[in-house]
């Protein structure tokens, strides 16, 4: 693959945007050849794409983003929301608070992206893969490179 290949869906947020966005993923995916990415990357954009349902409202559209470079593919989920997702704290007896976990533990890297303050509100939340499944351990380009 010598050029990146973008790809951009608006989603309902509401209950079924997660399903629609796991299809849409793994659809694209196999498009572009990456079927080895699509588990992980369903399970990552679920729980980001269900978090900005959760926080931002259901009166928000989402925006969901995929950018396939040949070493890693960048998922962005943009919402209206300038809430950021923490890190926190969770308890075995927790029934909710996992899924940025996920993303940390098992995405090459991944953050927030604030619009400019002339552009509106919102955030965006990435995460990265790179090419062939997780790197545990490893972060940012440098997890793809030595991938």
């Amino acid at each position: 693959m010598a050029d990146d290949l973008t790809a951009r869906f608006d989603l309902l947020a509401d209950t079924s945007a997660a399903g629609q966005a796991r299809r849409l993923v793994s659809n694209l995916l196999a498009a572009w050849n990456r079927a080895e990415d699509v588990e992980v990357a369903r399970l990552l954009i679920s729980e980001v794409v269900t978090n900005a349902v959760r926080f931002a409202g259901r009166l928000t559209a989402l925006q969901l983003a995929l950018v396939a470079h040949p070493d890693r593919i960048r998922f962005f989920v943009g919402d209206g929301s300038p809430l950021h997702p923490v890190l926190r704290t969770v308890h075995p007896s927790d029934e909710s608070g996992r899924g940025i976990h996920l993303v940390a533990t098992l995405a090459s890297a991944w953050g927030v992206v604030d619009p400019p303050p002339d552009e509106g509100h919102g955030k965006q939340v990435w995460f990265e893969l790179c090419a062939g499944g997780p790197t545990a351990g490893l972060t940012g380009l440098a997890a793809c490179q030595q991938a």
